[in-house]
Parts: structure tokens; sequence; C-alpha cells
């Protein structure tokens, strides 16, 4: 058959030699050398510019001999730091080998001392024998150790002019044998005598002459793939590292007896990939149907892929462990060992049972229960709600796929779906974080222990209830009160939630201007359509008029919506999720659907598109990588597949584009990484979590997924990924991180039981 690939037109031929056979024409011309010149993946340099604390020292900005500068005026056993990633680590280990710490310096004087290094800051630090390291401090989980060079006059003497200094990095991390250059938090200085000294110093930068990372070069879904669908993996490297090129063989080999089960030929999908600096081709194994566990071997690369599985099944524990980091995330309750495992615990923050009004300490609140936000013990009422909208549709969507007693969690065995169980323990909390007096929801419960935790209603003399944060409540509580109506012994309960729902929008119309919540995270700047989700989901709810009538008033409002065709809904952005509700009302007006229809119908032919045939590495979000990211990885291909219920356009590409995205999660990406703690060979094993980063195990709970590559970190996007616990940018986890994710795992699992 024929195909377009890359820009690339292929022949394949399928036909049996030794089992299924394809095989590809000979490689056209193609040009793999990026732009850039000849430093075009060298390591980046980079600068230390941010002063962050020091201890008998004064560090002012300032212009010295020409030279912008920090001037330094010290006295007795200074020191003083710089941040190197905004007070998060950043990895320096691959500057290790080859790289320097590079600066200016002059003295006021001439022969001013001071020794020069680095700072690592380290969770759980593993000893050579085993053991964790400690300190003796209140925090002996989270450690330092410092490296420090010679004073700098043994380098080269400090003069009354500007002299640059270039230390080997091999000289300071071998230094000390548990210093960890990939988890450097500080640039650190410290004085050698007590005589007081000032001096300048300026472009401080670590450089090296290496390349930027490349990781194993055979790219595969660690997890595995369903018996039915689309099977490939990526072969990605530096064009002057990776000898592989179009039509290069590769085989899929039987791990149990390393019998080849399949052969093919690497087809083209970008010969140079900006997002990774890599070129970049695919291995379609997509006729191989055969259930067992498999590696891939492709000629000229020496090791093999990581193992995968192959069968009808494959993702039936992901769906429960992606599920049960919401019971892992319940704030305040014990989780005890027979639901917990090793992993059991005490509440924390028992404040929050009778926990104080910021505005007025002396008025106190049980706002206890609900799941902590993400990686602190903050609970937020916006990003909570926009996870159990995602958990909400997908039980709608899936049913069978969340039955009681899957997931062993305390209310399992009571006849009530587990999902829907764990739903309620935020439902729970939503309703008591509703004023009783005025019907709006308050913001947010802050991170801090006590006694400075609060219910965060702002520090003035009346209590603030923000607009964006209620609306956003309402619609997920109408939207529970619905699916939770389904089952007879909720049924008093659903009524419960759309009463709390209804008395929330009573506060919005008594306040149609805009109130902002406390400074705090998820802030918004406008709340319009926060109101016109919290309308349409109220409207599915009841059929009221009212709400429909705001709809219709409102809808061409947010059509901007479908312009982009990598993002489709998330924490104060759930226009689309409101147009979705809307038209899953029996009253819909026919004249909106049409409207819609035809919106819609564009953007999921884009973002189908973009995500099957335009982006190198199957994920809708194509080259964006930012705070986050993998959140919508997960949601963009839950969007399409809800929308595409409604308007009766679910097919093979909405399956197609949601293993696409999957495959990228679990390790179909530049860094051959899967982003899932628990899942595959070659995964992420411990985040940024307040919980499981001081709890003194290797690895935490199964299920997690973290944010994932955030652009700013590297050269090249889509690996700028740091795996370090002081990293939460892109190294954390959040509620509405894997609410899509089991929507999209359980659309997956339920592909595969019906092929």
């Amino acid at each position: 058959m024929f195909k377009m690939i890359g820009g690339l037109l292929a022949v394949s031929l399928v036909f049996p030699v030794v089992g299924p056979i394809a095989t590809t024409h000979a490689e056209k011309i193609v040009n793999y050398v990026p732009t850039g010149g000849a430093d075009w993946n060298k390591l980046r340099d980079i600068p230390i510019t941010d002063y962050g604390w020091g201890d008998k020292v004064a560090v002012a900005d300032k212009t010295y001999q020409g030279k912008k500068g920090k001037r330094i005026e010290a006295s007795g056993s200074w020191m003083a730091h710089y941040t190197t990633n905004s007070w998060q680590t950043f990895d320096f280990s691959r500057y290790g080998a080859n790289g320097t710490l590079e600066f200016d310096a002059v003295g006021a004087k001439g022969g001013e001392s001071f020794r020069i290094g680095f700072r690592d800051g380290v969770h759980e630090r593993l000893q050579a024998d085993g053991e964790f390291y400690t300190d003796g401090d209140d925090n002996p989980e989270e450690t330092n150790i410092d490296v420090l060079s010679k004073d700098v006059n043994e380098y080269k003497p400090l003069t009354t002019q500007w002299q640059h200094y270039s230390i080997p990095l091999r000289d300071l991390f071998g230094s000390e044998p548990l210093f960890d250059p990939s988890q450097i938090q500080l640039l650190k200085m410290v004085g050698t005598s007590e005589t007081p000294i000032t001096l300048h110093i300026a472009n401080i930068r670590v450089v090296s002459p290496d390349k930027e990372v490349s990781a194993a070069p055979i790219k595969v879904n660690q997890v595995g793939y369903p018996s039915g669908g689309e099977k490939y993996a990526l072969v990605s490297g530096y064009y002057d590292e990776l000898d592989a090129k179009v039509g290069t063989p590769f085989e899929v080999k039987r791990t149990s007896d390393g019998a080849t089960v399949y052969k093919g030929a690497l087809s083209l999908v970008r010969a140079y990939d900006p997002s990774s600096g890599e070129k970049v081709l695919k291995a379609d194994f997509t006729p191989l149907r055969e259930a067992g566990e498999y590696e891939i071997v492709v000629d000229g690369i020496a090791e093999p892929s990581a193992a995968f599985e192959l069968g009808a099944d494959v993702y039936k524990d992901l769906l429960t462990d992606v599920q049960r980091f919401f019971y892992y995330q319940r704030a305040n309750d014990d989780l005890d060992e027979k639901h917990a495992g090793e992993f059991a615990r005490e509440g924390l923050h028992e404040i929050d049972r009778n926990l104080p009004l910021q505005s007025d300490p002396s008025i106190k609140k049980d706002v206890s229960g609900g799941w902590w936000d993400a990686g602190d013990t903050g609970k937020y009422v916006t990003a909570a709600a926009t996870a159990v909208s995602d958990l909400l549709w997908a039980y709608e969507a899936y049913p069978k796929a969340f039955p009681d007693a899957q997931l062993n969690i305390s209310e399992s065995g009571n006849g009530v779906s587990d999902l829907l169980d764990e739903i309620k323990v935020e439902t729970d909390f939503f309703l008591k974080m509703q004023d009783p007096a005025t019907g709006g929801f308050y913001a947010y419960v802050i991170r801090e222990p006590e006694p400075n935790r609060f219910i965060m209603d702002g520090e003035g003399p009346e209590s603030i209830i923000p607009t964006a944060q209620t609306a956003n409540t309402v619609g997920a509580l109408a939207h529970a009160s619905l699916v939770f109506k389904s089952t007879e012994s909720l049924e008093d309960y659903s009524n419960t939630l759309l009463q709390s729902a209804v008395k929330g929008w009573a506060y919005l119309e008594q306040h149609p201007e805009y109130i902002a919540q406390p400074d705090g995270p998820y802030n918004d700047d406008n709340d319009k359509n926060d109101r016109f989700y919290a309308a349409a989901a109220l409207y599915r709810a009841t059929g009221e008029a009212k709400y429909g009538d705001y709809v219709k008033a409102h809808y061409r409002d947010f059509e901007h919506v479908f312009d982009s065709t990598n993002f489709s809904h998330g924490i104060n952005g759930m226009e689309m999720i409101g147009y979705y509700h809307y038209l899953s009302a029996p009253q819909a007006d026919p004249q909106i659907r049409e409207w819609f229809a035809a919106k819609y119908g564009v953007w999921r032919e884009n973002v189908l598109d973009a995500t099957l045939n335009r982006t190198v590495w199957g994920n809708s979000t194509q080259n964006a990588f930012y705070w986050g990211a993998n959140s919508n990885v997960a949601s963009v291909p839950v969007s399409l597949a809800i929308g595409s219920r409604i308007l009766g356009t679910f097919d093979e590409d909405n399956i197609r584009a949601a293993a696409s995205n999957l495959n990228y999660l679990l390790g179909i990406n530049p860094l051959q990484l899967s982003y899932i703690t628990g899942y595959g060979e070659n995964r992420i094993r411990t985040t940024h979590h307040e919980i499981y980063m001081r709890d003194f195990m290797i690895e935490m709970p199964n299920g997690y997924m973290a944010g994932g590559p955030n652009n700013s970190k590297a050269k090249f996007p889509a690996k700028a990924y740091n795996g370090s616990t002081i990293d939460w940018e892109t190294n954390e986890q959040a509620l509405n991180y894997n609410s899509p994710l089991i929507y999209l795992t359980a659309m997956l699992k339920e592909a595969e039981s019906s092929e």
C-alpha cells in the first residue's frame, strides 16, 4: 500500500516469512542535519544571577569598573547563596565530566579570600550501603551537602581589576561522595577569614562542551499495547550518533525465548525534531496480535527496547492505580494498612475539623476531608472541581469500568462504585466550604500548618467569597447530583448536592460583579466562562429555563476555545465542558446544537490531524511544553471523546488519538520515560510530594503522574523534565493531572474488551 510518512512516499509490502513481515523501500535522500551550527546540541550555558540569602553579608546589584554584577560586603564567617532554578534544584550531572564554573571577580583591596561551589538539596538520600543518610534537624529526610573550591586566590590571585576564573566541576563534584550533582539547589560562597571584605562578582555561569541528554534510542509504551490496536515504537537520536535511517530493519522478539515474531523496516517521522534535537523514525508492528511480552531490536542499535506487554487487558492495573491516587491524596483521614498497605499513615492537619477563617479567626468551620491538591497539603475548590468533572464524565461514559470493590478503599463493598465513593469524599468537602449565609464557596484552605493554617477569605474586615471559584464548584456539584442520582443509595445525597449548587448560583446572581479570590494558587482574572459552565451544568441537571437562557445569551462568547488544537479544558477554563453539558440536556436548543456541531467538527478534525499526523511524539499538546502539560496530554483526547460521543462522531480515530497520548505518557517520548509511578522499567519513582518525599521509602504509590517537561528547563523543550523532589514545575502531581488520565485509560481498556 502507499502511504505518506513525514513527507516521503513509502511503499509497504506485507508478506509472511518469519511471522508477519513489513519491508520498506530503500531510503530516499534525507537531510538529517539540523540548523544551529556545530554546537546545536551542546549543553546550554547556565547563568546564575539570582541572589537568595546569606549570613553576615550584604549583597547588592552594582556596576563596578564598567561591569554589572553583585557587590558583596562581608565580615566574619560569612556565606552567600544564589539560586540555580528559582529555589528548585537543577540537574548539573551532565556538566560534571568536562564542565566548569565560570565567573569574574574583583576585590576592593586585592587578596580578598573566599571559596565558591554548590549546595545540593535531596530528600531521602541513599548511601552506598543502601541506608538513608539523615541529618539532625527537624527534617532529617531533607539533607544538604556542600562542595566548595579552594580559596580562589589559589587559582588566581584576586586583584583590584576584574579577572576571570574557571573552576573544573569534576574537582567540586568529586570532593564529596554523597553529593548529588543532579539536584543542585544553590551556588554557595563562603568567607575564609574573619577580616571584613568587599568584593564584586559577575557573569557567574556553568558551561560545558558536552552534549545535551539523549535517551535510549528505542522508545516504546513500557506498559504495553492492546492486541487489536495500532502498535509502534519511535526510534530517535542525534543524527551524528544514531545510524538508523529509513529502511533500517527492526524485529519484535518474544522475551521468553528470544524468538522473532515480527520483522519490519523503519519509516521516517521527522528528519529533525526541534523539540528533542533528534531525528525520529517509526517501527510499526500493528499486524502483530499474539499476546505476550516482547522487546524490539533495531539493526545497528546495541540495546533492545524496554520490555512491554501485548494483550487484551494490559491497562487493567493501570486503571486501578490511577484511581487509587485519589485515595492516597485523602486529606486529614487516617489511611489504614488494610487499604493503604505500606503507605498507611495518620491523618495530617487535624485542625481542619475546626479551622479559623483568615478574616476573623474567632469564626471556625469544619472543613476536614477532601483531597490534598498536589504535592502540598492545601485544598482548593477550583482544581478539585475540575478533577471531579473529569471523573464524573469518565463514569458516565464507562460505568462498568468502575465497579464496587475495585480499589480496596474503606468504602469498598458498600454496593456503590468505588469511583463514586471517592468522588463523594471531595463533594463532601465542597459542601463544607460553602458559606451558609450567602451560598458562595470559599476558595481554599492554605497549605501551611497551624498556627498559619486558615480558610482563606482575605485579611480585611469582610469575608471574601470569590465568584469564579464559586461558579466552578457549582458546576461540579450540579454534575455530581446528576450522576449520583442513578445510584439508589445516593438519591438523597444527590438532592443535597443539587440544592447546594442552586444556592451557589443564587450567590452568583446576587453578585454579577467579578469578585477575585484572595491571593494564592489558581487565581483568575474574570468569571464569565466559569458562570457559563455553571449555568450549563445546572441546566442539564434541572432543565430550568433560567439556566438555559443564560447559556443562550452567552454561548457565542467563548468560540475562541475552538481556535486551539492543543488545549480543551482545565482549571479556570471549563467553557468546552459547559458546551458538553448544555448539549447533553434533552431540551438543548437545536440552533445552538447546530452552531456547536459546525465549530466542534472543524476543531475535532484539526486536533485529530495534529495528533495523528503532524505531532512527532503523538502528544496532543504538540510542541507546547509548560507547567502541567501532561495534564493536557490526557485531557485533550478525553475532551475529543466526550464531544464526539455527544454528536455521534466517536470513531476509531478517537481511540487512535487516545492511544497516541497514552503511549507518550508511558514512554514514547524523547526521554523514554514513563511519567506514571509504578509503570515501566524506566519510570519516575518519586515526585515533589510533602508526604512521599519524607517517608523514607524509595518509591511512592503507583499511579501518580507528574506534570512533565517545561520548556524553560532545557535547550530541547521535550526533554525539559527534572526528576527532583525539589522541582514542582516538572515533577509534581495534581488532582487535575490524574483525573483525565482515568478517563483516558478507561477508554482504551474499553476498546480492548470490545475488540
